[in-house]
């Protein structure tokens, strides 16, 4: 019992990486193998197993007559005690120096883990000093020695516990045990794929701003399955399934677009609306070529994030005193719609950077929105956001000059391939919200890579944890950092909820977008491959002539029309509000909870148009459409799988209440 608990004490259920399961597991696994080996090996005269064995039943070392009697092994060595004695000890010793080279390479950031490994070699090196002693004959100093093995693994079983319930409070209650934290000592221990950049965690971001733009690297497979960590054991227990995600994890090479990437280079940026979109349709092009080769790969999409880069588009919103676009977000929303026309992933992914670069224009100073924008357009970041509201909030403490953040977010978009991480937390003590961005490369952002879902599988959307991330204060968005308070002209308004209708509206434009990409193929795929059908009484020759498959597409292209009009009617309204009040950030909570039944509209209409046609669209092409090699269904997927995101019934409930009532949404996470 006290190595089992020990052993998972080790595993560190919450947050496992690949390798601590092997340290616990090795235990097990051992175990097993030598309690049915080594009654067969050791009667025989074989004295290998015997030490394995007396290893894993250590804990009875002072308990009476040991086990090995029960297994032949006493009968097989006769009267030769000092072979019976030596045989363990000496094995046991091997142990210990074998069991130092974990003690080398996952020294961890908190005494009580460190102590396990620690009371297990002593453990162990006591074992095997006590069998030697008796092999010399020296039996009460044997016994001596084996009472002290007794005492150190009763320690060793304590601090074991003591682990797992904290494991079990953070998970259960959200509440963890001291543990004796020296994380603060070991920071430049990397446990992410990307390569460690030191102490850039706790620097300002005026640093960072002369520094060369974040370079994404491919993906080391075998580094990767030692990285990435999970939320709970019960989690850790599904990465081992056969039907968990694939841990090899590589990512897709950027050397696929260098013709792209030269084209772009030589090129301006576009300048008006009509240039952005065309650029946008160009990328969706060729993001359509492969999207359903990569979609059932599922590789990090590191290539496709450089196109996007490289393209501009994720410079489209920012100013052009910067080096941005100046576009305003209408035609941003469009933009985000025509890319998810060739890749959902993508448009996604553009659309989540997008919201996060812009984060500070909602919740940040002036000074705050205008360096964050230098830094992001400058250097042409890609942002990711851990700020999924549905989860506990990430835990913040005040430490001298800065906020240190903690916790876990079940989902974070496209954090893997981010160079900025958007984080959001309550500062202990008080209900106060705090966003802040930091550098995505730091050891204490620590992707799951568990994102293994039906659609959007490129966005990297899969679970992360937070440990001890410092920002520097100033960096603490809409924030004093000098009296370490919030300022009510930037953050007790209805302007700093704007990000969720902002958001909102990305949602609704990449679905449609989508939705449009499958009319797109369907309409190719009818064109070239659907059969016309010879019972109906229609005797068409072509599919394409046939009354029912006409009239599909018509009302699905109909649909599609209406939802993008409205789309583009409720972008002008946010853009509005950003293009005109972003000084003053003067406007009311009637005028938010306007543009936001705007927003909430097209989420509606945007959801069930795109679920409609994206599921419709097999009726007009037929059965050899839904072969996997067509890839028809990525559309349907994507859409679906982000469309439960939040419930759009209690969208419908609350445009009723707007419409009947004249009740504007109560300013939530989600309205």
């Amino acid at each position: 019992m006290t190595l089992t608990t020990s052993s998972l004490s080790l595993t560190e259920q919450c947050n496992s990486t690949t390798t601590d399961i092997f340290i616990g597991n090795i235990f097990f696994v051992a175990g097993k193998v030598v309690v049915i080996s080594t009654r067969w090996e050791t009667i025989f005269g074989t004295t290998l197993q015997i030490q394995s064995y007396q290893h894993s039943v250590s804990s009875k070392q002072n308990s009476g007559p040991s086990s090995l009697e029960t297994f032949g092994v006493e009968e097989s060595h006769g009267s030769d005690l000092v072979s019976y004695s030596n045989s363990p000890g000496f094995w046991v010793f091997m142990w210990v120096a074998w069991d130092a080279l974990f003690l080398i390479g996952f020294t961890s950031p908190n005494l009580i883990y460190s102590g396990v490994f620690f009371t297990v070699k002593m453990v162990f090196t006591l074992v095997a000093a006590s069998y030697l002693a008796s092999a010399d004959g020296i039996d009460n100093t044997s016994t001596g020695i084996k009472e002290a093995a007794d005492a150190i693994a009763f320690v060793m079983g304590m601090l074991g516990y003591h682990r797992v319930g904290n494991l079990m409070s953070q998970d259960v209650l959200r509440l963890g045990l001291p543990i004796g934290d020296t994380g603060r000592f070991l920071r430049g221990r990397s446990k992410q794929y990307f390569k460690q950049v030191g102490e850039t965690v706790t620097l300002p971001f005026s640093y960072l701003l002369a520094a060369s733009p974040v370079r994404l690297h491919s993906v080391d497979p075998t580094q990767m399955k030692l990285e990435g960590r999970s939320r709970s054991f019960f989690f850790s227990l599904n990465k081992m399934s056969p039907s968990a995600i694939d841990t090899s994890l590589q990512a897709t090479d950027p050397a696929v677009y260098d013709d792209h990437f030269k084209v772009f280079a030589s090129s301006v940026l576009p300048q008006t609306e009509e240039e952005w979109i065309l650029r946008a349709s160009n990328i969706a092009q060729i993001l359509a070529e492969d999207v359903s080769t990569r979609d059932r790969e599922q590789k990090i999409p590191e290539a496709e994030v450089a196109l996007l880069k490289s393209s501009g588009l994720t410079k489209i919103l920012g100013p052009k005193a910067f080096g941005g676009g100046g576009q305003a977000w209408n035609v941003g929303y469009k933009v985000i719609r025509e890319v998810a026309k060739g890749d959902g992933s993508l448009g996604m992914l553009l659309g989540y950077h997008l919201l996060w670069s812009w984060t500070a224009h909602v919740v940040g100073t002036n000074e705050q929105r205008d360096r964050f924008q230098e830094l992001i357009i400058k250097n042409n970041y890609f942002i990711g956001g851990a700020v999924n509201p549905r989860d506990s909030d990430l835990n913040i403490t005040s430490e001298n000059e800065h906020i240190v953040f903690n916790g876990f977010k079940n989902f974070n978009t496209g954090g893997v391939i981010s160079d900025l991480t958007v984080l959001e937390g309550v500062l202990e003590g008080s209900d106060a919200h705090i966003f802040a961005f930091c550098p995505t490369q730091q050891s204490g952002i620590q992707f799951a890579h568990n994102w293994n879902n039906m659609g959007l599988r490129l966005t990297e959307s899969g679970s992360v944890k937070i440990d001890r991330v410092a920002v520097p204060w100033e960096d603490a968005l809409g924030w004093d950092p000098k009296l370490k308070k919030p300022l009510a002209e930037f953050l007790d308004t209805p302007w700093a909820s704007l990000l969720l209708p902002t958001i909102q509206l990305v949602f609704s434009n990449f679905y449609i977008g989508i939705a449009l990409g499958a009319l797109d193929f369907s309409l190719k795929y009818t064109k070239a491959n659907t059969r016309a059908w010879p019972f109906g009484g229609d005797n068409k020759d072509s599919a394409s002539d046939e009354f029912y498959i006409l009239e599909r597409y018509g009302n699905f292209f109909a649909h599609l029309r209406a939802a993008e009009a409205l789309a583009d009617r409720a972008g002008i309204v946010i853009a509005d509000l950003y293009n005109n009040r972003s000084e003053e950030r003067d406007i009311t909570p009637q005028e938010r909870g306007e543009a936001a039944e705007w927003v909430a509209s097209v989420k509606v209409v945007a959801t069930d148009t795109a679920l409609r046609v994206t599921a419709g669209v097999f009726e007009v092409t037929g059965a050899r459409a839904t072969a996997t090699k067509v890839g028809l269904d990525r559309f349907w997927r994507d859409v679906r799988t982000h469309s439960l995101h939040d419930p759009v019934a209690y969208k419908n409930k609350e445009l009723g209440r707007f419409a009947l009532l004249g009740e504007i949404p109560a300013i939530t996470w989600y309205t």
